[in-house]
């Protein structure tokens, strides 16, 4: 399957080309919408979605354990949808989520202020001022989401493939371009290398909600890698015993056969009077 990753600005017609793109590739436009409704499937709250979703969380949500499960949710539904057929990813720090892929290809749409301003006041039908206003905030809440999350700024040229002026190109020859720069890029082999690095992430995603989410084991800083069956499991822990669980839980997930534990043991020092 092939996988197109767009960020987008707001005003640079990101929906309708992500829109005509998923069209192209006969595969699903993973935008808020949908991404949202399996994500609520899965069990996660709409108000802990709305909290996090594409905006730097405030000063007591960013102490909420809730992050963690968003990222969890973002990352688990990302992975499974693109594993199953062809699909454009619309913003959701796909670019970053997504960027190992061979089979991804990174876009983003921009336009000049004044353009963004002027579709955005026919799109909501405002006044100029409220459109700036808009905009401002979309591109705050987009920079800080990424920033915080990923430690990525969003505008760096170098995280994309292409950054397609839409001033110029519109909506249908941007997604033309689209299309056949996937074509060019996206060959057969590296849709099979995504195919197995996306069932390993899986698989990786699957341990970590059950240590940390159902099994509810206080492993900080977990990070899962897993190739062919292999499991390696990163993190800070406070006694041996918890990192035995963590192993123990991650070899009963489908598709583990080996488990390598690098959970570091960091036990408090006792206090002591001088």
């Amino acid at each position: 399957m092939k996988i197109v990753s767009i960020a987008r600005e707001m005003g640079a017609f990101g929906e309708e080309i992500g829109q005509r793109v998923a069209k192209h590739l006969h595969g699903s436009l993973l935008d808020k919408t949908f991404l949202e409704k399996r994500c609520c499937e899965l069990g996660a709250d709409p108000k802990t979605l709305d909290r996090y979703d594409e905006k730097k969380p405030g000063f007591f949500a960013s102490f909420s354990a809730d992050q963690d499960f968003y990222l969890h949710m973002l990352k688990a539904v990302l992975y499974q949808e693109a594993l199953k057929s062809s699909c454009v990813v619309l913003g959701r720090g796909g670019i970053f989520l997504l960027k190992p892929l061979p089979n991804c290809l990174r876009i983003r749409l921009i336009a000049p202020r004044e353009v963004r301003i002027a579709r955005v006041c026919q799109q909501y039908d405002c006044s100029e001022d409220k459109a700036a206003k808009m905009i401002n905030q979309s591109d705050r809440d987009r920079a800080g989401f990424y920033q915080y999350h990923f430690n990525l700024d969003w505008r760096q040229d170098s995280e994309y493939h292409a950054i397609l002026n839409t001033e110029f190109l519109g909506i249908e020859y941007t997604a033309d371009i689209i299309q056949m720069l996937c074509d060019r890029l996206i060959t057969p082999e590296a849709e099979h290398q995504g195919e197995s690095m996306l069932s390993n992430r899986i698989i990786a995603q699957e341990i970590a909600k059950k240590i940390l989410f159902e099994k509810e084991l206080p492993i900080q800083f977990l990070e899962v890698q897993c190739n062919e069956g292999k499991a390696i499991l990163f993190g800070v822990s406070g006694s041996e015993v918890l990192c035995r669980q963590a192993k123990e839980i991650a070899m009963q997930v489908d598709g583990v056969k080996e488990v390598e534990n690098r959970i570091q043991v960091i036990r408090e020092q006792p206090f002591r009077r001088m």
